[in-house]
Parts: C-alpha cells; structure tokens; sequence
C-alpha cells in the first residue's frame, strides 16, 4: 500500500542537502517519490508502507547529519 510522509529537516540549507538527503532515501526499497522544498525544509516522500517507514527514513537522515524535527502524513 502507497502512503506519504512530509519529513521537516531544519539542517536543509542548500541545493545540494536537499540533493542528498533525497538520494539517502532512494536508497531505500519502493521509494516511489521523493519532493523537496528547500524553503519549508522539508521532503515530501510517497513510499511503499509494507516495505519501509517513516522512523527509518528518520534514522537514515539523522545518521547522516540530517536530522528530522518531524514526520507527518503527507
């Protein structure tokens, strides 16, 4: 089953973290999509929700400097 998640980053401070936080998460296994905002700091991520989640997308991030302040349905 599809589902979505907005991922706020306040480490997203340029082109090129928007540009690597968003390969880290197409790393992952029915990653479907991936948006970013650069002005909102955030990732707008459309994924398979029997393959991966949202914590460790989350952990993902963190592990390589970008830390996610929240996670929402998107």
């Amino acid at each position: 089953m599809t589902a979505r998640v907005v991922l706020r980053i306040p480490a997203l401070h340029c082109d090129g973290c928007l540009a690597s936080a968003a390969q880290l998460l197409q790393e992952f296994p029915r990653v479907h999509a991936i948006e970013g905002s650069l002005r909102d700091k955030e990732l707008r991520v459309e994924y398979d929700m029997a393959q991966i989640t949202p914590a460790a997308m989350s952990a993902q991030l963190g592990a390589f400097g970008y830390p996610v302040a929240s996670a929402s349905a998107g």
